[in-house]
């Protein structure tokens, strides 16, 4: 129970301080009956879930939330006010008086475990089986167990929190002795409470796949979800004997959160058994690769550009066909008769080599990847109107393709060369062709002359 403020006084009777301020009580809930719906001062104050306009996420890549405008947010909590020292001193107190409650009700459990185990000896004496048999029959029952459903108690408590904590924060505790007292909460109606357990399992949902506001608020989440997935690592070891791995790298350089890698058992020996290097080593490329994702106009320039060629080289048949975006209305509409329909809004239409920025690369990669930009094929009738709408266009002055490019020299007189002089003349500035080199193991072996050669009659008579 709480201590009074002359119990506080006595303690702290020692400190400079006299005038110490003693804990305010807290005001008394309004009498009033939650309501499923929030009331327009509800419906103005911030929720659990938060968003941020779209034109501030252009810019900012500093955080996952940044980079992410279109998802909820969780809201960051807002820390507690700081304690003063007979509130100090008052919970080193209450610390104390749990520890020693602690311990007492470990001392008695052991108690117990003892107990347990000397009368579950008797048992398979007098039942002829093993302890561990009765201790399977003892702990047959599975561990595992599926996610609670909401209850309306902590729905009331989560609409008393929504309701209470706009301005000031009251613990749990508290909350649900002001559910308990409130007299409203008893005669609910069966409607009110599905509309409660409904708008808690919302919340519940919302919390789940939203992201967090600020690179703290993620960095906590993951080490607190890295050391869950840790303990849970371990003990299907024990339990199952199976070797496990698991990385946590971050996916942005802006964000802070540690790298992370756990083995169980000796697994980590298997990347220096058979890779020849350090487990840390691959956390480290690992981090390096999820940096680097996706953050380039050349990986998404590889990975999307050829879905705007396929689709043409199906229809037509033919392998050689190349985009021409110069020409686009004559070499491709005209010539093929198909058109790429749902080209991004304000993305220049050139071929993604010429487009400068990520974020126009992006647009141009989503779109692709949702299939709102792909291609159709056009009947004879449109492709005949879509030809006459060219011949309209030029006959009102409009360059429909783009002219080829002149000759450096175009509107100069060139001399006509005579035929011998300039066939000789090219004979002479001809480069001689290259001869490929042949292996020797490939020549030909010649026949070998004699070692000796025999001298003729006559030179042996001149002599």
């Amino acid at each position: 129970m709480p201590l009074t403020n002359d119990e506080i006084a006595a303690l702290t009777k020692d400190i400079a301080a006299t005038n110490i301020p003693t804990i305010p009580e807290l005001p008394a809930p309004p009498a009033r009956t939650p309501s499923p719906q929030p009331s327009p001062t509800e419906a103005e104050a911030p929720d659990t879930i938060i968003n941020i306009p779209e034109s501030l996420r252009e810019a900012n890549t500093s955080s996952w939330a940044a980079r992410n405008p279109t998802r909820a947010i969780i809201r960051p909590r807002t820390p507690p006010p700081r304690l003063t020292d007979a509130q100090k001193a008052s919970q080193k107190i209450k610390r104390d008086q749990k520890l020693e409650r602690t311990k007492h009700l470990h001392d008695a459990v052991a108690e117990y475990l003892n107990a347990q185990k000397m009368k579950i000896e008797a048992l398979s004496r007098a039942h002829h089986v093993t302890p561990k048999h009765i201790n399977d029959i003892i702990g047959s029952q599975t561990h595992y167990r599926t996610s609670r459903k909401s209850h309306l108690i902590n729905a009331l408590v989560h609409a008393k929190a929504k309701e209470m904590n706009t301005g000031s924060r009251y613990s749990l505790a508290e909350l649900r002795e002001m559910v308990a007292a409130d007299p409203e909460t008893k005669s609910l109606t069966r409607e009110e409470k599905e509309g409660y357990i409904a708008a808690l399992e919302e919340h519940r949902e919302k919390k789940v796949v939203s992201v967090q506001a600020n690179n703290l608020a993620a960095a906590r989440d993951v080490v607190a979800t890295t050391d869950r997935i840790v303990r849970e690592l371990d003990d299907l070891r024990v339990r199952t004997g199976v070797y496990g791995t698991l990385f946590v790298v971050r996916g942005h350089i802006n964000d802070t959160i540690q790298s992370a890698m756990h083995s169980t058992d000796n697994s980590e020996d298997f990347w220096e058994d058979v890779y020849e290097h350090p487990m840390a080593d691959f956390l480290r490329q690992y981090e390096q690769w999820a940096c680097t994702q996706n953050q380039s106009n050349i990986n998404v320039l590889y990975t999307y550009r050829p879905r705007l060629t396929l689709f043409t080289v199906a229809v037509t048949g033919k392998k050689d066909i190349v985009m021409n975006y110069n020409s686009y209305e004559t070499s491709v509409i005209k010539t093929y008769g198909v058109r790429l329909v749902g080209w991004p809004h304000g993305v220049k239409f050139t071929s993604p080599s010429n487009i400068g920025t990520v974020g126009d690369i992006r647009k141009l990669r989503d779109a692709l990847k949702a299939h709102t930009c792909y291609w159709t094929v056009l009947s004879s009738a449109e492709v005949q109107a879509h030809v006459s709408e060219l011949n309209t266009r030029r006959s009102a002055g409009e360059v429909v393709r783009k002219p080829r490019k002149k000759r450096s020299d175009a509107g100069l007189p060139r001399k006509r060369k005579d035929g011998s002089s300039a066939g000789r003349a090219s004979k002479e500035n001809h480069r001689p062709l290259k001869k490929a080199k042949k292996n020797p193991a490939q020549l030909q072996e010649g026949p070998k002359s004699a070692e000796y050669v025999e001298s003729s009659g006559e030179e042996e008579g001149d002599e």
